[in-house]
């Protein structure tokens, strides 16, 4: 009788966190009242600017003691769609004079960016088939990573700054990610 019993009383311990597991599970989504299911992002309609207007532009600094380029964005393109994609123009200005421009998209919530057309000096054509990428952390070589880390994106809300802080962080060439 006794063995009877230790026997019950094991198969009772072992089941029971079985019994509950179904409670368990589909419990913690139900206790927030504020969960939603996540939703896959998709991108809103892009118009590429026929031209930049190379009179509105702003330079910022890209990391490197001795720049072999300066880097500018045309300050009339930068703008974030409802989607939250931050997209602007931006010029590239080599030491013998030779210019490169782009229309771009960052995604500062995922580290990400996109390429939408290249040009030279001020006229952009687009690209072909652009996909999503991650921005490289090197701030120091790349234009991206000084954007997304220093300027356009808050790091700590994965949002985009005020395009005013943004210039004014330009301007006075300082990072608006000082933690």
């Amino acid at each position: 009788m006794l063995q009877r019993v230790h026997l019950f009383i094991l198969i009772l311990f072992l089941i029971t966190p079985v019994l509950y597991a179904d409670n368990i599970l589909t419990e913690d989504v139900y206790a927030n009242p504020d969960w939603q299911p996540e939703v896959p992002f998709k991108e809103a309609e892009v118009t590429i600017p026929d031209e930049i207007n190379l009179d509105d532009l702003q330079e910022f600094q890209v990391g490197a003691d001795q720049p072999r380029f300066r880097y500018y964005i045309e300050r009339g393109s930068l703008k974030t769609g409802t989607e939250g994609v931050t997209r602007f123009a931006v010029v590239i200005r080599s030491q013998s004079g030779a210019t490169n421009s782009s229309y771009e998209g960052l995604r500062c919530g995922e580290r990400e960016y996109k390429v939408y057309a290249y040009g030279s000096a001020n006229k952009l054509f687009p690209a072909a088939d652009s996909d999503w990428q991650t921005i490289p952390k090197d701030e120091s070589t790349d234009y991206r990573a000084a954007l997304y880390e220093d300027l356009i994106c808050n790091l700590l809300t994965g949002q985009t700054n005020p395009s005013d802080a943004i210039f004014r962080a330009m301007r006075d060439n300082r990072s608006l990610n000082n933690f």
